[in-house]
C-alpha cells in the first residue's frame, strides 16, 4: 500500500511540476497561466497533449520540439521530477509522523510554492506577491484547522505562534535590510524577500524561520564566495536571495529538529 501512495504522489508531484513550469515562464511576464495551452516558445505551435505528459513526453521527444525540432530547455523535466520526488519527501515525512491527511495537501503546497518563487527570483530578481501573499495566508489558514504546538515537533502552528512566527520571520528580514543598507548604503534585502519569510514564519514559527534565514544566508554567502573565487561573479555582483531562503525553509522542515539536536548535542 505504501509503495503505491507513494506512486500516487510522485505522479501527482509530476503533474503540479509541470503546472509549476507554465507559472515560471508566464507569471513574471503578466500572462494568463490557465489560457492558452502550452506551446512551444519557438514556433509558437500548441503541444499536443501526447507530448504534454510530465518528464515522459520530454523524454519520448528525445528533448525536441516535434514540429520545429528546437531543443527544448531541460529544466522542464527537472522542475517535474524535483516536485515530483517533494511530494514524495512530504508523504513520508508526514506519514512517519503520523500527521493527518489534511495536512498533506497543505506542505505539497508550501512546497510547491517555495519551489516556484525560488525559479522566478533566479530568473527575474522577483518574489511576485501574487505567490506570497496566499503562501502567507494558508499558513494562517492552517493554524486555524489544525492548532498544535510550533518548535516541539508538531507540524501544525496555533494562530497567536503562527502570527508571531509571520512578524518575527518577516521581521528578521527587514532588519537585515536595514543593517545591510546602512553598511553599503544601497537596498540590501528586497521587501518580496521579507514576505517570503513573513510565510514560512507562519508555517514554521519563529525558531524553525529564523533557523531557515540563517541556513539560507550560509547556502548563499558559499555558493557567492565559490563563484568569486571561479571568478564566475565579482565581489557585490546581485545575488538572488529568495532561493536560499526556499532552501533554508525547506531544510527546516524535512531536517530542523533532528539538525537543531544535534548541534545541541556538542553542548552536552
Amino acid at each position: 500500500m505504501d509503495i503505491f501512495l507513494i506512486a500516487i504522489a510522485f505522479l501527482f508531484g509530476l503533474s503540479v511540476g509541470s503546472f509549476a513550469n507554465v507559472i515560471v515562464y508566464r507569471l513574471p511576464e503578466g500572462k494568463s497561466i490557465v489560457l492558452p495551452r502550452s506551446y512551444c516558445p519557438d514556433c509558437r505551435t500548441p503541444i499536443a497533449a501526447r507530448d504534454n505528459i510530465p518528464l515522459l513526453g520530454f523524454l519520448l521527444l528525445k528533448g525536441k520540439c516535434r514540429y520545429c525540432r528546437a531543443a527544448i530547455s531541460p529544466r522542464y523535466p527537472l522542475v517535474e521530477l524535483l516536485m515530483g520526488l517533494v511530494f514524495v519527501a512530504v508523504y513520508l515525512l508526514l506519514s512517519a509522523r503520523g500527521e493527518r491527511l489534511i495536512l498533506f495537501p497543505f506542505y505539497w503546497f508550501f512546497c510547491f510554492s517555495l519551489v516556484v518563487l525560488s525559479l522566478i527570483d533566479f530568473r527575474h530578481y522577483i518574489l511576485p506577491d501574487v505567490l506570497t501573499y496566499p503562501l502567507l495566508g494558508a499558513g494562517f489558514l492552517l493554524a486555524v484547522l489544525y492548532p498544535g504546538r510550533l518548535g516541539s515537533g508538531e507540524i501544525g502552528p496555533e494562530l497567536l505562534r503562527s502570527l508571531i512566527g509571520a512578524v518575527v520571520g518577516g521581521g528578521s528580514l527587514w532588519m537585515i535590510g536595514l543593517l545591510g543598507k546602512a553598511a553599503f548604503r544601497k537596498e540590501a534585502m528586497g521587501l518580496g524577500d521579507v514576505k517570503l519569510m513573513a510565510a514560512v514564519g507562519a508555517w514554521q514559527g519563529w525558531g524553525m524561520a529564523l533557523f531557515a534565514v540563517f541556513l539560507g544566508a550560509l547556502a548563499a554567502a558559499l555558493v557567492g564566495i565559490s563563484l568569486i573565487l571561479l571568478k564566475k561573479a565579482r565581489w557585490g555582483a546581485r545575488l538572488p536571495f529568495g532561493p536560499y531562503l526556499a532552501l533554508g525553509s525547506l531544510l527546516t522542515l524535512f531536517f530542523g529538529s533532528p539538525l537543531i539536536a544535534w548541534y545541541l548535542g556538542f553542548y552536552r
